[in-house]
């Protein structure tokens, strides 16, 4: 495959990660592009249509940030935003308000299988949310946890503190190291951000 031509030059858009993520910006760095951080305001990720399918909620929440960033942009940026969400039997698990919260989604994640999501939308300054000109895109991964136990949980949530992540967890934490059997599909989209896709889009740019 030839490589895309901004691997031998300066990319040709002054890049933003439109997110506070740690992991976001430790996955988009591992793309070699130059890039700034920007987090676009706090939504409420429970706010969205009622009529989206579970699959198309993280790209729909990812244009609403997108479409959040307090500014214009430059004709030369590129505003990249996302969000991840996990889905367990048919409901949505977004990031616990409190342990006892954290603890109840652990819970039902243990010994079974669900699905991590994770919405991006590119933008550039002619990019705009009315019509088919910015660029959204999803990525599903299936994750598969071990029965977990109450020490477990316990322990997971006392150190590691998870609030700020989708379902409770971060899976290159303690608690995938020890409770993931296994997963079919990108490791870094349930990080985050699937880089392997977004790398794909910003190639053609």
């Amino acid at each position: 495959m030839t490589p895309p031509l901004f691997l031998n030059k300066p990319y040709k858009y002054r890049v933003i990660l439109g997110s506070a993520s740690p992991r976001r910006e430790q996955l988009l760095s591992g793309l070699d592009i130059p890039f700034t951080v920007q987090p676009v305001p706090d939504l409420n990720e429970n706010d969205y249509p009622s009529g989206l399918s579970p699959y198309e909620i993280p790209e729909w929440l990812a244009r609403a940030k997108s479409a959040a960033f307090p500014r214009d942009l430059e004709p030369d940026e590129l505003l990249i935003t996302a969000d991840t969400l996990v889905f367990c039997g048919g409901g949505v698990l977004g990031k616990p308000a409190s342990a006892g919260e954290a603890y109840k989604m652990l819970s039902v994640l243990s010994d079974r299988p669900h699905q991590v999501i994770t919405g991006v939308f590119l933008r550039t300054s002619d990019h705009v949310l009315a019509g088919e000109t910015g660029i959204g895109f999803s990525d599903i991964t299936t994750v598969w946890f071990a029965p977990l136990s109450e020490q477990e949980i316990t322990y997971y949530i006392e150190k590691y503190k998870p609030f700020d992540k989708a379902g409770a967890y971060g899976v290159q934490e303690w608690i995938g190291y020890a409770g993931i059997e296994r997963i079919e599909g990108s490791y870094f989209n349930v990080m985050g951000l699937p880089v392997h896709k977004l790398w794909r889009y910003l190639s053609t740019l």
